[in-house]
């Protein structure tokens, strides 16, 4: 009898650990790396179209503010390297792997006295290097800054 409770005990306790397991598991689904983190340097721009409802990152990284530089942080985005750093706050990622590799990244901003959201897409290729910064009114290219 001493030996089938000492088994019972003991599966018990497998039990308990595999439970223990399974809620590490599912907590780390949730915690997904987002390659977008980081500074990026930009580079060409193309389709600079001209619009009076440009979203903030959109408008800060034109041609004419003479930036350089795009930090994307947890949550929010630094603009430097034209006359005075611009900095995005209240920015959330929809972070998605690609076939091949490629990782697309949406950056949702919130829009100053309206209840929606801009969305822009960020093309991360499979190295990690080099991206792609897509909005309504622009493209631009980005390569990883070296710190």
């Amino acid at each position: 009898m001493a030996v089938a409770e000492g088994l019972v005990d003991a599966l018990d306790g497998v039990r308990w650990w595999r439970c223990g397991i399974m809620i590490v598991a599912l907590t780390l689904v949730g915690c997904g790396h987002n390659p977008a983190i980081g500074k990026w340097s930009i580079g060409k721009r193309e389709k600079e179209i001209e619009t009076s409802d440009l979203d903030e990152l959109t408008h800060d990284i034109r041609t004419a503010t003479g930036a350089t530089t795009i930090e994307f942080r947890k949550d929010s985005i630094v603009i430097s390297g034209g006359s005075a750093d611009q900095t995005e706050h209240n920015i959330d990622y929809s972070v998605a792997g690609m076939d091949g590799g490629a990782t697309n990244v949406r950056i949702l901003q919130s829009r100053k006295g309206d209840t929606s959201a801009d969305i822009d897409t960020l093309h991360i290729a499979p190295d990690g290097k080099t991206a792609q910064l897509e909005s309504r009114t622009e493209v631009v290219d980005l390569t990883r800054a070296q710190n």
